[in-house]
C-alpha cells in the first residue's frame, strides 16, 4: 500500500472507526454488475474532524470493496470457483469500459446501526478503464462530508486467464510407463512428469543430456552415458539441476559434469532413494562442484569420483540416511554428510570433513583430516547443505489436442473451426486442390532478408514445387511423378490465412521415394508487443473425427476430459520440415533454386543458436510456429533423416522419430563454444511415449506464445482468474 503524506491516523480519538465495513457491492457489481449500497457501523463524528471523516469514509469503503474481490478471487482448484470468479472479473470489466472507458459511476449510501440512512457524506465509487486496456482497471472512491471532499484509489491488473504455458524440456514424456533410450542426445531440458510409483527410465550407449533432468521413477544407467549440467536455455541466468524422484542404478560409466561454477540454486543431482554404483561413476570436475543428495548410498565396483558435497539424509518409509563406500578408488572432493550409520569397506578419500549423526565403521579407511571426522554429528540441513525439495508433480496438463480441435471456448482454442470444417464438408481442400492451380506450382519467392544480423537486408530467392496458402487436408493423392523426390512445399502463413491447420490424413504413409521437404513461411503482420510471436501459425493435425467429445474438466485432476478420438497412424521416411527464416539461412542458394532433391548438410558457416541470449555469428530462430497436435492413440514413425523444426503437443500419443536425422547441423551455446551433431529435431516434444535410435540429437526451441499450446497449462497453484492490487493513491 502506498502511504502519502496525506494518509490520516485511524486510531486517532474522535476520528470515526469502520469496525465492519460490510461490503454488499461485490455479489452485486461483480456478479450481476450493478451497484448496491455499502452498510457502515459508525460511532458519532466530530465536526472538527470533517476532512479526517470524508476521507476514512472513502479509503474504508475502497478497501472494503478491495477486499471483496481479493476473497471472491481467491486461488481455487475447483471448476466451479473458477467460472465464478471469471464471471466476477468479466463484469468489472464491463463496468470499466463502459462509457468508452470512463467507467460506471455509482452513488453509495450508508446505513446505520438502527437500520436508517446516516448523513455522514456522499461518496462515489467509479470503476474505469485505466489508459486503453481493459485488463488494467483503477475504482475510485471520492466522499464529500459538510463540504470536505477526499478521494482515493486503487489500482488493479486484472488476470483473465490462466498463466501461459511454460515449456522448458525439449523432450517430455507424459506417460506413466518406463521409457529406455538408446543414443539419444538431448540439447536443452529433459523430463518425464508423470508422477507414477516404479517407472523405470534406462540410458544406455552414450545418452547425454545437456541441460537439466527431472524425472518421477527410477533411472537406470550403463555404457557411458552424460548428462552435463549447463545453463538454462530458457534463462541464461539460471543453473541447471538433476531431480530423480526414485532410484539411480549405476552399473556402467556415468558422467554427471557442469560447465559452470557451483552457486546456490544449481549444480546438484537429488536422488528422492537409493544411489547405487557398480562401476565407474563421476560427479563435477576440478572448479565445477556438483553436489548429491540422496537416502540411502551403496557405493560398490570400481570408481567414484565427486567434486562437490556428498549428501545422504532420512528418507520416507525404509530410508535411514545410511551409506556404505566400498568402491575399488573412492574420492570425495568435498564434504560427506550421513544422518544414518556409515560403513567404509575400501579407502575413502574426503578432502573436506565428515558428518555423521549415527555411528562410523571402518573409520580407518576414511583417508581424512582426523579432526574433521566428526561422530555423533548434528546437521544443520541448511543453505547449501539443506536439500532441495523433489516436487510433487510437476505442472499437469489441463486441455489436450481434443480440446483444440472440438472446443468453442476461444480461451482455449483459435483452431476448432478450421479443424471442424474437415468434417462438416465445408473444407473438402487438399494438397491437390493446390497442385490443380498453376499459381501454386512451381512457385518462386524472392524476399529482402538480413542474413547477416546488422540489418543490411539482400534479396532471397527461393524456389518450390507447390505453394499452400490456406487449411487443407495432407491425403496421398499427390501425383508422385510431380511431388516425389524431395519435392519442396510452401505452406504460406499470412494475414489472410490465418492460422493455416493441415489435417494429416490417417494412414498417410510416404516411403523415402517422396521424401518431401516442407517449408513454413510466416508473414502475418499481427505481432505480440511482449515476444515479437506473430499472432497466426501453422498446424499440422491428427485426423481425429469429429465424434470427439469433451466431459468437461474433473473435479479431482482439474483435467479436461474427452472420448471419441480416432486412432491414428502415419509413417514418413526422409520427411523434414523447416522454419522458412531458417531454411534460406541454413542452405545456399544451390539448395534454395532447385524444387526437388534432398537439401543436404547445412551450408558452411552456419551457426544455430538455442540459447535465451544472442551470440555472434550464429542464428537465434524466434519461437516456433510450427505446431504437430497429435490426439490420443495416434503413432508417429519417422525415419530415414527425417528432421522437424517444430513442437510436437501430443500428451495421450506415440513419438518415434529414429532417425539420423540432419546431418552437420552447428550449435553454439551462450557462451559460443560449438558442436557439430546429427539433428532430429528443434523445438520440443511432448508426448505420452517418445521413441529414438541412432546417435542423434534434439534441440530446444520453445512453440510460439501466440500457439494453442499456450492454453495447454497453466502455472501450478495460479488462480485461474485474479488480480493484481498495483498500489493504492491519496489525492
Amino acid at each position: 500500500m502506498k502511504n502519502t503524506p496525506k494518509r490520516k491516523q485511524r486510531n486517532k480519538p474522535g476520528v470515526v472507526l469502520f469496525t465492519a465495513v460490510a461490503v454488499m457491492l461485490m455479489l452485486s457489481i461483480l456478479l450481476t454488475a450493478t451497484v448496491s449500497f455499502v452498510s457502515v457501523n459508525r460511532t458519532k463524528t466530530n465536526d472538527n474532524y470533517k476532512s479526517k471523516q470524508a476521507y476514512l469514509t472513502a479509503s474504508s469503503t475502497l478497501e472494503s470493496f478491495i477486499n471483496q474481490i481479493q476473497t471472491d478471487t481467491a486461488p481455487t482448484n475447483d471448476p466451479t470457483a473458477k467460472a465464478q470468479q471469471k464471471k466476477a472479473i468479466d463484469n468489472l470489466k464491463k463496468l470499466a469500459s463502459a462509457n468508452s472507458g470512463k467507467g460506471t459511476t455509482t452513488n453509495v449510501s450508508y446505513n446505520g446501526s438502527n437500520g436508517k440512512s446516516d448523513n455522514i457524506g456522499t461518496t462515489k465509487i467509479t470503476v474505469a478503464q485505466e489508459g486503453t486496456s481493459v485488463a488494467n482497471i483503477v475504482v475510485t472512491c471520492e466522499t464529500t462530508y459538510l463540504g470536505k471532499t477526499e478521494k482515493v484509489a486503487a489500482h488493479i491488473s486484472t488476470q483473465s486467464v490462466t498463466k501461459p504455458a511454460e515449456y522448458t524440456n525439449t523432450i517430455e514424456l507424459v506417460g506413466n510407463g518406463g521409457a529406455g533410450y538408446d543414443n539419444l542426445n538431448v540439447i536443452g531440458d529433459m523430463a518425464g512428469i508423470n508422477n507414477t510409483t516404479g517407472k523405470v527410465y534406462r540410458f544406455t550407449n552414450n545418452t547425454s543430456i545437456y541441460g537439466s533432468y527431472l524425472m518421477y521413477g527410477s533411472l537406470e544407467v550403463s555404457t557411458q552415458p552424460l548428462i552435463m549440467i549447463k545453463p538454462s536455455l530458457v534463462d541464461e541466468k539460471q543453473g541447471s539441476t538433476v531431480t530423480i524422484s526414485e532410484n539411480l542404478d549405476v552399473s556402467n560409466e556415468f558422467h554427471i559434469n557442469s560447465t559452470m561454477a557451483r552457486a546456490d540454486g544449481y549444480n546438484y543431482v537429488n536422488i528422492g532413494q537409493k544411489l547405487s554404483t557398480s562401476n565407474h561413476m563421476d560427479v563435477g570436475s576440478s572448479g565445477f562442484d556438483v553436489d548429491l543428495f540422496c537416502c540411502e548410498a551403496n557405493i560398490g565396483g570400481n570408481d567414484y569420483t565427486q567434486y562437490g558435497n556428498f549428501y545422504v539424509y532420512k528418507g520416507a518409509g525404509a530410508y535411514n540416511g545410511d551409506a556404505t563406500f566400498g568402491a575399488a578408488g573412492q574420492t570425495i572432493n568435498g564434504s560427506l554428510y550421513v544422518e544414518g550409520d556409515l560403513n567404509v569397506t575400501k579407502s575413502l578419500k574426503v578432502t573436506g570433513s565428515v558428518y555423521v549423526t549415527g555411528t562410523i565403521t571402518g573409520k580407518d579407511k576414511i583417508v581424512c583430516t582426523a579432526s574433521n571426522i566428526h561422530e555423533g554429528a548434528v546437521l544443520s540441513k541448511a543453505g547449501r547443505d539443506a536439500k532441495p525439495q523433489i516436487p510433487v508433480s510437476a505442472d499437469a496438463y489441463v486441455y489436450y489436442p481434443e480440446d483444440f480441435f472440438m472446443s468453442n471456448d476461444t480461451n482455449v482454442t483459435t483452431i476448432s473451426d478450421q479443424y471442424q470444417a474437415f468434417y462438416d464438408g465445408s473444407n473438402t481442400k487438399t494438397f491437390n486442390t493446390f497442385a490443380s492451380d498453376w499459381t501454386n506450382v512451381d512457385y518462386t519467392l524472392t524476399e529482402l532478408i538480413d542474413l547477416t544480423g546488422t540489418g543490411a537486408k539482400t534479396p532471397v530467392t527461393s524456389r518450390y514445387k507447390l505453394r499452400i496458402t490456406s487449411s487443407c487436408t495432407w491425403a496421398s493423392d499427390l501425383s508422385f511423378n510431380d511431388y516425389g523426390n524431395g519435392s519442396r512445399i510452401l505452406v504460406d502463413v499470412s494475414d489472410s490465412s490465418g492460422d493455416i491447420v493441415i489435417r494429416l490424413q490417417n494412414g498417410l504413409n510416404l516411403g523415402a521415394e517422396w521424401s518431401p521437404v516442407i517449408v513454413v513461411r510466416n508473414r502475418s503482420t499481427i505481432i505480440d508487443t511482449t515476444t515479437g510471436d506473430r499472432k497466426y501459425n501453422c498446424y499440422f493435425v491428427s485426423d481425429s473425427g469429429s465424434a470427439i467429445t469433451l466431459n468437461g474438466i474433473d473435479s479431482v485432476t482439474g483435467k479436461s476430459q474427452h472420448s471419441g478420438s480416432s486412432a491414428c497412424n502415419y509413417s514418413f521416411k526422409g520427411l523434414k520440415v523447416f522454419d522458412y527464416d531458417t531454411y534460406v539461412r541454413m542452405f545456399d542458394s544451390s539448395v534454395l533454386n532447385n524444387t526437388k532433391g534432398n537439401p543436404g548438410l547445412p551450408q558452411s558457416g552456419f551457426v544455430l543458436n538455442p540459447t535465451s541470449v544472442d551470440v555472434a555469428g550464429s542464428y537465434r530462430p524466434k519461437n516456433s510456429s510450427i505446431i504437430f497436435l497429435f490426439g490420443e492413440n495416434t503413432t508417429l514413425n519417422a525415419t530415414d533423416q527425417s528432421f522437424f523444426q517444430g513442437s510436437f503437443y501430443s500428451p495421450q500419443a506415440i513419438v518415434n522419430i529414429a532417425t539420423s536425422g540432419l546431418g552437420g547441423l552447428v550449435v553454439t551455446d551462450s557462451a559460443g563454444g560449438k558442436m557439430t551433431v546429427q539433428c532430429c529435431a528443434v523445438g520440443v516434444v511432448i508426448a505420452n511415449r517418445f521413441g529414438n535410435a541412432n546417435t542423434a540429437f534434439y534441440v530446444y526451441t520453445k512453440p510460439s506464445t501466440t500457439s494453442v499450446m499456450q492454453n495447454a497449462k497453466g502455472g501450478k497453484d495460479d488462480s485461474a482468474f485474479g488480480y493484481t492490487l498495483d498500489r493504492y493513491d491519496h489525492y
